[in-house]
């Protein structure tokens, strides 16, 4: 039986007739029905109670590509660089994260769904990179196509990254303006572009926890390691092994006060 796979939607508006809807790029869905998963999206419900009737039935939890988080979650004012935020996608995806972190069911944070697992596990962000770091490289490449391959990655050696990848050195497409600053608990940072910005993360102790800042799901049929990626991610999902478990033990936030302490 396929392992099924929630992945967090977002609020929008159809265009053309501004209908408000709930959604997520179809990249992702394919991307785990390839890998042997079934997706499944998760809306955002009024009532985050409820919650607790749909999470039991999931084996894991894809956080997908999005705007910015609100930057009060890791202790910091905005800037004016910093784009949008939606309080109410940010309360639904930290409880869902956190549900995960708990019962430590398996997953995948892209992009956004990278950053947010930071700041849910006590780290930061910068809020933008261009400002922030004078030496980077330009991160935010939305003048070109979604798949194309702008920069490379080197994955720290004897990562879970780099079991997973299989690989040491990757290239990868990249539409973001924010990445991971400060690790949060338990954080490891298993890859990054060559001016030192975070691209992959790990957390030991956990079952399966990664993160990719990049966006695999529109690169893996051309680039084999993030097909492995989303594999190994649908097999931990389904109880198979990825590889074994070492490092600290779980870090598993109760609340976001805790975070900060």
């Amino acid at each position: 039986m396929r392992p099924v796979i929630g992945i967090p939607c977002q609020a929008d508006f159809r265009e053309g007739s501004k209908r408000p809807i709930y959604g997520n790029n179809r990249t992702y869905v394919h991307a785990v029905e390839d890998a042997g998963g079934l997706p499944i999206l998760i809306p955002m419900l009024r009532d985050l109670r409820n919650l607790e009737d749909l999470l039991p039935r999931l084996d894991g939890i894809l956080f997908s590509g999005g705007i910015d988080m609100q930057p009060s979650l890791y202790g910091e004012q905005k800037l004016a660089q910093t784009d949008e935020f939606d309080q109410q996608l940010d309360e639904f995806e930290i409880t869902v994260a956190n549900w995960a972190l708990q019962e430590d069911i398996p997953i995948l944070g892209v992009c956004r769904g990278m950053q947010l697992l930071n700041v849910v596990l006590g780290g930061t962000l910068y809020q933008d990179i261009a400002s922030q770091r004078a030496d980077s490289l330009e991160h935010r490449r939305r003048d070109m196509p979604r798949t194309a391959l702008t920069h490379a990655v080197v994955v720290e050696e004897g990562s879970l990254m780099e079991q997973v990848l299989d690989t040491r050195h990757v290239w990868i497409n990249s539409l973001h303006h924010q990445a991971v600053k400060e690790p949060g608990k338990g954080v490891r940072i298993s890859g990054r572009a060559e001016d030192g910005v975070a691209e992959l993360l790990e957390v030991p102790g956990h079952r399966f926890l990664l993160g990719v800042q990049g966006h695999p799901e529109e690169i893996y049929g051309e680039v084999e390691p993030f097909a492995k990626l989303f594999s190994a991610f649908v097999r931990a999902s389904a109880n198979i092994p990825v590889a074994p478990v070492v490092g600290s033990e779980k870090v598993v936030p109760s609340t976001l006060a805790e975070l900060r302490s």
